[in-house]
């Protein structure tokens, strides 16, 4: 089955010139979109400073991250790395949490990433407390922080 529209006056003809730019403009524009590389940056940045230990916490909705941390330069084929030793206190009500760290270069652009926090995670990752030794990648100036998180579901009392 066919439907026809029966268009009739100059507005409705000039509509239907009209209709093929808009498509491909449209198009053209999905095309674009689509293609482009997605960016990833980290909101808040701490700068990453190398030359004592540094006491900080980051505080979103979702959780509180307090910790402290000390650069160590590498020498020879030895990474630069820092020690990290830190507190998360999620939020009550979460099922599922999980927390990574971020390296940022200059322009805010995530470098390296490590896992901090996935309950059910290997190597003492599910711990609200962390300590540990994280390698520093190359031009790396600054740390930041991103999460997942799922709210648990609160169904409605039947009556």
């Amino acid at each position: 089955m066919c439907f026809h529209l029966k268009m009739s006056g100059p507005a409705a003809r000039m509509g239907v010139k009209f209709l093929p730019i808009i498509g491909l403009t449209a198009l053209a524009f999905m095309i674009t979109a689509c293609s482009s590389t997605p960016t990833r940056t980290v909101g808040n940045p701490i700068p990453l400073v190398k030359a004592q230990t540094q006491t900080e916490t980051h505080r979103t909705m979702d959780y509180q991250v307090e910790f402290t941390y000390t650069f160590r330069s590498g020498k020879g084929n030895v990474p630069d790395s820092i020690q990290f030793d830190g507190r998360i206190i999620p939020r009550r009500g979460l099922t599922t949490f999980s927390l990574r760290l971020h390296f940022l270069d200059e322009a805010g652009q995530i470098i390296g990433t490590r896992i901090l926090y996935a309950p059910g995670a290997r190597r003492g990752a599910g711990r609200p407390t962390i300590s540990r030794i994280i390698e520093v990648p190359n031009g790396a100036v600054s740390l930041g922080f991103s999460h997942e998180a799922r709210e648990q579901r609160v169904r409605p009392r039947r009556l």
